[in-house]
């Protein structure tokens, strides 16, 4: 259940890191906000890493706990959308320090993750499941390790227990929360209510459909170019000196007892789905391949860092002969710290990466916040080596002449118009349907008139409809009376409803089959519930307190 639901967060809740704090802390926490003696905020001033932060059961959570959960939830944010830890938001202030109050109590509690908890859990991320077959991507895995991670300085051990770290802290409710009954009587009804099937007809107006009713005119589509040129501009585009030094690779000759350790190390990366893993024979050669090559990034960072801190310097020493021509500074002092000058033209946030030029995606984010000639990156750590960027010309957007975006303009207004009548005609079935005596014998006639889509029949049952986020509709099938059209849902662009046809009752051997993992479904749900309620509780009370502290 716990893997199952972090899976679940992950997928519906990416935005917010883990949302981990949706089922926290039981009544028994005692918890109160005790920032450092001095009373600096997170971080602040020269407060030591061992310095208290606040306390949770009795046990003092320090500076340094705040951090190291902030940078496991950074980690594994990261992971979820294959981004560099470096290039996650981290969380706030209160937040890191109720990351650190889970991780506490999950200390103070022995509450462990095995092995096996964290490959399911890494198997799951979005970041690691390759697209077309819906699997985990043991190539995307070692990709982010290459490309995010190590540029980092961190490895597939340091993602491991991150992810090991938001387990335990998702576990804390789950162990905690345990005085959670669940009657027979109302397991029975829960499970009736839950396995509850739902025969209902999707209907879609999708704006395409409608694309035979528009007919635009030359004039209205100059018309509409000229009333809305932010649609029309150009990219800004940069022009600039890119310094780079490559990492050093080499080729290793490795013994069986090396491969064997790696395997060993990485045991997640060599574990199914299903918990079970692959014997390192079959797997042997896969590890030779990965660690035939080894990248030494320290000598390349080193003449990084010598070019980096002699550019700066020689700034500060002449900062009228920069300000007169920052080119020749830049590569004089790239020239001495052994660094290779390329000249980069037109570059804006379109364009696309290329290892020949050593540009990435990093480097195209960097330099494309870059507003001054004459303004440089800070140190950016690629796949291949170390780079730092000056801007030498911007060119700021502009609006395209007409004739180059016609075609843009015409395809923006015609989807306008699409939906403009998708929605008039959602608008008319609202209204018809009210008027119609008989709505089962009339309404998918209404709907084809209208130019809708009647789609064919389907039925769910209530859990399937709540257990899947993508499920169009998904708020009107539950809430939608028999013989009833539901209210428009626009969550996917075109207007839809649902019309509901039958509620049927579950039979008895479904209800048999399924009754015990629904009966550990509900008090879950009861749990989290509870949880939740206290975790409000607390929470407030610790801003209330933290509120009068601020007063005194």
């Amino acid at each position: 259940m716990i893997i199952q639901k972090m899976n679940n967060v992950l997928v519906k809740h990416g935005k917010v890191t883990f949302a981990i704090f949706t089922a926290v802390i039981i009544v028994s926490f005692v918890w109160f906000f005790t920032p450092g003696v001095d009373g600096s905020l997170l971080f602040g001033g020269n407060v030591g890493m061992g310095s208290q932060y606040g306390s949770v059961l009795g046990h003092k959570i320090t500076y340094g706990d705040v951090s190291s959960a902030r940078q496991a939830a950074s980690l594994v944010r990261g992971a979820t959308y294959g981004l560099s830890p470096q290039r996650v938001s981290s969380l706030d202030e209160d937040a890191s320090f109720q990351a650190a109050l889970l991780l506490k109590a999950a200390d103070v509690m022995n509450i462990q993750a095995g092995d096996k908890e964290v490959a399911e859990v890494i198997h799951t991320l979005p970041g690691f499941v390759d697209r077309e077959t819906g699997k985990f991507s043991k190539e995307l895995y070692t990709k982010y390790k290459n490309e995010c991670l190590a540029p980092a300085g961190l490895g597939f051990s340091d993602l491991e227990e991150a992810v090991r770290t938001m387990i335990r802290m998702q576990k804390v409710p789950m162990v905690t929360v345990l005085n959670v009954i669940v009657p027979d009587d109302e397991a029975q009804a829960g499970i009736e209510s839950l396995l509850q099937k739902i025969t209902y007809h999707m209907i879609t107006f999708d704006h395409e459909s409608f694309e035979d009713q528009v007919k635009l005119e030359d004039a209205e589509i100059r018309d509409f170019y000229t009333a809305n040129p932010n649609l029309f501009l150009s990219e800004p585009e940069s022009d600039g000196l890119l310094a780079f030094v490559a990492y050093t690779e080499k080729k290793n000759d490795l013994t069986d007892d090396q491969l064997k350790d790696y395997y060993e190390a990485n045991k997640a990366i060599f574990t199914k789905a299903d918990g079970t893993e692959q014997a390192f024979d079959d797997v042997k050669e896969d590890i030779r391949k990965e660690l035939g090559t080894t990248v030494e990034r320290e000598e390349a960072e080193a003449k990084a860092e010598a070019f980096n801190k002699s550019f700066r310097e020689a700034i500060r020493a002449d900062k009228e002969a920069f300000q007169a021509d920052p080119q020749k500074l830049f590569r004089d002092e790239a020239e001495k710290a052994g660094l290779k000058i390329s000249e980069v033209r037109n570059l804006t946030r379109q364009t696309e990466a290329n290892d020949d030029l050593h540009i990435d995606a990093q480097l195209v984010g960097a330099v494309t916040e870059l507003q001054n000639v004459g303004s440089y990156t800070k140190r950016l750590y690629g796949e291949h080596g170390v780079s730092m960027f000056l801007l030498t010309a911007r060119r700021p957007a502009v609006v395209q002449p007409f004739d180059d975006v016609k075609d843009v303009a015409q395809k923006r207004l015609l989807a306008q118009r699409e939906y403009a009548l998708a929605d008039e005609a959602a608008s008319q079935l609202a209204l018809k349907a009210l008027e119609l005596k008989d709505a089962p014998a009339g309404i998918e006639a209404l709907v084809k008139s209208l130019n809708g889509t009647w789609h064919a029949e389907a039925t769910r049952s209530r859990f399937e409809v709540e257990a899947n986020p993508y499920l169009p509709c998904a708020n009107e099938i539950l809430a939608t009376d028999v013989g009833k059209l539901s209210s428009p849902d626009k969550q996917f662009g075109d207007p839809a409803f649902v019309f509901v046809t039958a509620h049927t009752p579950a039979e008895a051997d479904e209800i048999a089959e399924k009754k015990e993992t629904l009966t550990r479904e509900l008090k879950y749900r009861k749990q989290e519930f509870v949880s939740r309620g206290i975790q409000n509780w607390v929470i407030e009370s610790a801003r209330i307190n933290n509120g009068r502290r601020t007063q005194e």
